[in-house]
């Protein structure tokens, strides 16, 4: 029927990984039909999807596409912040081609992550642990600057090390991919070629910007220097994790993010409010808990990192008020290794250390109130002890994430 045509072509369009359907085989997509067919609600939700989800990345490609011809004719963006436009409006449409499960509307979140750092100076690597196929880790690689290094972290094939089966990452489809789009999304003046799949040591000057570690990211923790070696020794401005979703690998991927992270950087968390993955909101808290009481994250020391902050922020340790009885070794602990969350949007929770807690938020909502849109602020909630900017949860989020 035309409605089962429309939800196969919907699982197609999302790219679900074939380990995320519970009752389907890992190979072909004809399970995909036998769990539509175990509920007729389901095809009316696939159908609605497929409509919801074209129309979504229509309107983020839509406003992209605007604030280009905006930034060229009359706004006083600054060329870098206007290149980065650029590439991810192309970058908006090329996407859907790659399977993944990356929200549209958080381009334009990235654009607003790298608006607040082009004025501050920050520099550093962009690192995701957990690539799958290079949906997510290409916008990264999209807005790094030509001194910046881009580094993902998979264990791709090697899904022994994958416990709770959160996405069986492809080598072979992840390179190409990152290639491809790198091609398609770029201006010739600006093209990044090449990439190093960084096992023998050798740095050739033409991959210099792109690193594969193909590892579990929990070996990192007893040994951060292939991170060190991967990033150029230097800190990690913006780190996003979707690896493995248990609350130990959880805890172990914000360990090695803390430590690598440069002191003005941002680190996006997946699935924390996903249902299915309990074990990543678990993991959060318990990372949390551990920083407060240990004072210090318990493995690694990555040279590069910085920690030194701004004693006058506003932000406080997380549960407590600043006329809190907590040590001040704790207090100081977390300001140089905490992270707090500012925002929460399509699938993800945005964090940064607290010295720099408040810059990101105001500067997430104060992009909301330029010009409404689908990715604008729809309020503002607590979360952590701290007052967050609430994005819409996302279609894909919403109606596909527990398959």
């Amino acid at each position: 029927s035309e409605a089962m045509r429309a939800a196969l072509r919907t699982s197609r369009l999302l790219a679900r990984p074939a380990s995320r359907f519970r009752l389907c085989s890992k190979r072909a997509y004809s399970s995909v039909t036998r769990c539509v067919d175990a509920s007729p609600k389901d095809v009316k939700r696939a159908a609605a999807g497929e409509k919801r989800l074209v129309t979504d990345a229509s309107a983020v490609l839509a406003e992209l596409a605007s604030a280009v011809s905006e930034s060229s004719e009359t706004s006083p963006r600054s060329p870098r912040f206007s290149r980065n436009l650029r590439k991810l409006s192309l970058y908006a449409k090329h996407g859907d081609t790659i399977k993944g499960f990356f929200e549209p509307s958080l381009l334009r979140l990235y654009l607003t992550i790298d608006a607040v750092h082009e004025p501050l100076g920050v520099s550093g690597a962009l690192v995701e642990i957990g690539v799958y196929h290079g949906k997510s880790f290409i916008p990264l690689a999209l807005i790094a600057q030509k001194n910046e290094r881009c580094v993902a972290v998979d264990c791709f094939e090697d899904q022994a090390v994958n416990h709770d089966h959160s996405g069986e990452g492809d080598f072979k489809a992840f390179w190409g991919n990152v290639e491809n789009a790198m091609c398609v999304c770029q201006g010739n003046e600006e093209r990044r070629e090449g990439v190093s799949h960084d096992d023998d040591g050798d740095d050739d000057e033409k991959n210099d910007w792109f690193r594969i570690l193909q590892t579990d990211s929990a070996r990192l923790v007893d040994d951060s220097s292939p991170l060190t070696k991967a990033t150029g020794n230097t800190s990690v401005r913006l780190f996003s994790i979707d690896g493995c979703h248990t609350s130990e690998a959880t805890v172990k991927d914000l360990r090695i993010a803390s430590e690598t992270l440069h002191e003005k950087g941002v680190v996006i968390l997946d699935d924390v409010f996903n249902p299915d993955w309990p074990g990543v909101v678990t993991g959060l808290f318990d990372w949390r808990e551990e920083v407060l009481k240990d004072g210090t994250p318990k493995k690694g020391n990555v040279t590069g990192t910085t920690s030194t902050t701004n004693s006058t922020s506003t932000s406080s340790t997380p549960g407590t008020s600043t006329s809190s009885t907590t040590n001040d070794s704790t207090e100081d602990s977390w300001h140089a290794y905490g992270l707090e969350p500012f925002a929460i949007g399509f699938g993800k929770v945005f964090m940064s250390r607290p010295a720099t807690r408040d810059l990101y938020f105001h500067a997430f909502c104060e992009q909301s109130e330029e010009k409404k849109s689908s990715s604008s602020v729809r309020k503002t909630a607590k979360f952590m002890g701290q007052n967050c900017a609430v994005f819409r949860h996302g279609w894909i989020s919403t109606f596909h994430g527990n398959e």
